[in-house]
């Protein structure tokens, strides 16, 4: 398993009662501390946290002093660097008051080792066709695309055609004249962002390969990473 970075708006990600771990480095106050977000102000940047416990007693942390942040959710993990902007108590709850940087990044951890790849293909939008008539498939509307990256799991495509989360497509493309991709039914996962020139850039994932489909999928992967590689190191 792999791990994706990338960088995310705090605003869409960051929520009450997330988990936190606050590293300090400073003299005095180094170490890892356990702790919780009871509120993010995104027109501030800041954000309420737990005041840090160390063997039963609150840690007063003074201003200015640099936090290293991770936030836990679900499936994925945040992080971000911060600065204590203040200490504050309601009722009988302390708090520190931390700032939160816009963009933060996200740690995925991911199935599949994701390669740099430019290859062409089409796609066709599943519900432009009926899959129970596939002689017809060639009179549907056929949308050229090209690789970023690739993983056994899915890719990272670039195409003109304009997508939404969630659309399902058929993919049709040959990666390096070795593996044939025939209809492969794909997820749109992600809205990346877009090029230069204002083409979409989409992350999608493959939907109900065959066993043998995916072996051949990791094994085509696992060779073009290690000529990377040795391309890299001659």
């Amino acid at each position: 398993m792999s791990e994706f970075i990338e960088k995310v708006l705090a605003k869409n990600v960051l929520f009450t009662n997330m988990p936190l771990d606050i590293e300090i480095k400073e003299k005095g106050f180094k170490g890892i501390y356990k702790s919780i977000l009871y509120e993010y102000n995104i027109d501030l940047n800041l954000a309420k946290i737990g005041m840090p416990i160390h063997k039963g007693a609150y840690i007063k942390i003074p201003r200015e002093v640099t936090l290293s942040v991770k936030a836990y959710s679900k499936n994925n993990l945040y992080l971000f660097n911060s600065l204590v902007y203040g200490i504050g108590k309601e009722s009988s709850v302390r708090f520190l008051i931390i700032t939160v940087p816009d963009e933060i990044y996200r740690v995925q951890r991911r199935n599949y080792v994701r390669i740099p790849l430019c290859e062409e293909g089409f796609f066709s939008i599943k519900r432009e066709f009926n899959l129970k008539n596939n002689e017809n498939l060639e009179q549907n509307e056929k949308y050229r695309f090209v690789t970023k990256d690739f993983s056994a799991g899915g890719a990272a495509i670039v195409t003109k055609k304009q997508l939404s989360i969630g659309d399902k497509i058929l993919i049709n493309m040959k990666l390096k004249d070795e593996v044939v991709l025939e209809n492969i039914e794909a997820e749109v996962v992600r809205e990346i962002g877009q090029t230069q020139f204002e083409d979409n850039i989409y992350g999608i994932k493959f939907i109900g390969i065959t066993g043998n489909l995916e072996k051949e999928l990791v094994r085509f992967v696992f060779k073009w990473e290690i000529g990377n590689v040795k391309n890299n190191n001659s």
